[in-house]
């Protein structure tokens, strides 16, 4: 089993790629076995209550709840984040970048860069801006199952990588399932954060030795997310 975490240096490696696969809202799809629910707010101004990601992803998702519920039918899929929006993905990486400057005063911006990658994704190789990274976990009957902490809980940063040696032996079974569900469907894990996969990133094309990724960062207007919500809604009869 692959446990590397892979490093910024790593990433730039691989090209940029585009297939034109659209946006869609995962809102709609599946809602019986997936939930969406911002818990990081930040998109909410760009795209509402809506989590929006590549639409093949979407029905990779889809298979993915199918069989999750086929182990159990209380059990769906919570999906918090999607999409990022590359000015929402810069803010941060620059913020933690600013803060990495004051602690290591001696290390020049390549090297900055490169340590703060591990904090924050670099824009220019992170998943979220390509609409092609998942934030998710499983809930039974509306509770998160056990994973050992919460999504996006930076207190302890040992305890959110995914093979945390501390977790007790029904959280490692948790992730190890969530991981599995989402791998079978061709996803690539990010092994710095449990909740965290993604299709047709530079993450996944390194991971699947792929010289190109598949999408690349979307800068969309509020209009046409408007327009991606709207055509979805059409689309699902919603």
């Amino acid at each position: 089993m692959d446990k590397k975490i892979l490093t910024y240096k790593e990433l730039q490696k691989i090209r940029a790629g585009e297939n034109d696969d659209a946006l869609v809202s995962l809102n709609n799809y599946f809602p019986t076995a997936i939930f969406c629910k911002y818990e990081k707010l930040d998109m909410l101004p760009w795209s509402g209550n809506h989590i929006l990601i590549r639409e093949s992803i979407a029905e990779k998702l889809k298979k993915a709840a199918f069989n999750l519920q086929k182990i159990d039918k209380t059990l769906q899929f919570k999906v918090v984040y999607g999409y990022r929006h590359p000015t929402i993905q810069k803010k941060y990486f620059l913020k933690q970048k600013k803060l990495l400057s004051l602690k290591y005063s001696k290390l020049n911006n390549k090297e900055l860069i490169n340590l703060t990658h591990n904090f924050v994704a670099s824009p220019d190789v992170a998943g979220h801006p390509c609409g092609a990274a998942i934030d998710l976990t499983i809930i039974k009957n509306g509770k998160p199952l056990a994973m050992g902490t919460k999504i996006a809980d930076f207190n302890n940063p040992e305890a959110i990588k995914t093979f945390y040696k501390k977790l007790t032996e029904t959280q490692k079974l948790n992730r190890l399932m969530l991981r599995k569900l989402i791998m079978d469907q061709g996803f690539a894990p990010f092994n710095g954060e449990w909740w965290h996969f993604s299709y047709g990133d530079k993450e996944w094309a390194f991971y699947y030795k792929q010289k190109s990724s598949l999408y690349s960062s979307l800068s969309l207007t509020k209009k046409e997310i408007y327009n991606i919500i709207n055509k979805n809604k059409i689309k699902s009869g919603v």
